[in-house]
């Protein structure tokens, strides 16, 4: 029994002394050679036709970049497109928004836009597919994927950029990036490694990621299975963590919209990332729980708070009262 005892206890040890390693590991290395060298450079793009009304005309993009990296993301472009000026270049170009969307959305993200006009709306997949529910098992054994295709979300992003810069449609003074629920987080990290966004928003978001997923965990599974969650998770997302990129985003606008509410993300995570951020910086809190593409409602209040902002800031125009 002793020797026993003494052998689990090395194990236990050497666990530990390789989780420090890792985390010292995922601290320290910068990342932002990877993602420019996974970013690559735009080799090939498919368009195909998803539907329309009147207002839109909705497509599935694919990109394809020099590195192998490859992107689907859903389009939406306004229908009534406007005429042709000169050199084959629109008489009138629309600003982009690219959403980034809550985990189970990704590319059909596009089809919760609500009460938006004359704007060209891009959202990327997420490279991983999420199972409906997990073992502690299978969870442990999938770390490795989901990681790697959080990590590529940000080379994903700058791909699709790229796209945006292609297109004669597209105001490229006038691209906003926003990130919402678990989109959110990505925001910063990519704003700061790519310059190119007129805005950053962040809607329902927060910082300290390993924080935020033991919360999560921890409303479901415990306090204990929380704790060890949310130390694992910020170790593994430390390359991502919005706190470590908010204060490079200025001097473009950051906006953050919160709920007063949110159950999944608390207020304290998003002040704290509210406090690291530099001027010009704006917070809106909407009393609301945390934001769901099924609640229309608060999808449409949500919205409506967008435009307005985003119209102060001359981005899209006023919306008439």
């Amino acid at each position: 029994m002793k020797r026993f005892l003494k052998g689990l206890l090395g194990v236990l040890l050497s666990l530990a002394a390789l989780a420090v390693l890792a985390g010292w590991f995922f601290s320290s290395r910068d990342y932002s050679g990877y993602f420019q060298e996974q970013r690559g450079k735009l080799s090939a793009v498919t368009v195909e036709a998803a539907g329309g009304d009147s207002l839109f005309q909705k497509s599935w993009v694919t990109l394809r970049s020099t590195s192998g990296l490859r992107v689907l993301s859903g389009m939406l472009v306004p229908s009534r497109a406007p005429g042709v000026g000169g050199r084959g270049i629109p008489a009138a170009r629309y600003p982009a928004v690219i959403v980034l969307g809550g985990k189970a959305t990704g590319k059909y993200a596009v089809d919760y836009a609500l009460d938006i006009e004359n704007v060209i709306i891009a959202a990327p997949d997420y490279p991983y597919e999420p199972r409906a529910s997990y073992t502690t098992f299978e969870v442990l054994a999938e770390v490795p994927a989901i990681r790697r295709a959080i990590i590529d979300m940000m080379p994903s992003v700058m791909l699709l950029m790229d796209y945006l810069h292609t297109r004669k449609d597209v105001d490229t003074a006038r691209i906003v990036l926003l990130g919402y629920s678990f989109g959110a987080p990505f925001v910063p990290c990519i704003v700061a490694n790519d310059r190119r966004a007129a805005v950053a928003a962040m809607v329902y978001g927060g910082g300290d990621v390993g924080s935020l997923i033991g919360h999560n965990i921890a409303r479901y599974k415990g306090p204990f299975l929380g704790n060890i969650g949310g130390w694992l998770a910020g170790i593994l997302l430390h390359p991502v963590e919005p706190l470590r990129y908010v204060g490079s985003v200025s001097p473009i606008p950051l906006l953050m919209i919160n709920g007063t509410e949110d159950e999944q993300v608390p207020r304290p995570n998003a002040e704290l990332l509210f406090a690291g951020a530099r001027e010009p910086k704006r917070i809106v809190w909407i009393e609301s729980q945390h934001v769901h593409p099924r609640n229309v409602e608060l999808t449409r209040q949500i919205v409506t708070t967008l435009k307005h902002e985003l119209a102060a800031m001359k981005i899209v125009p006023e919306s008439p009262r």
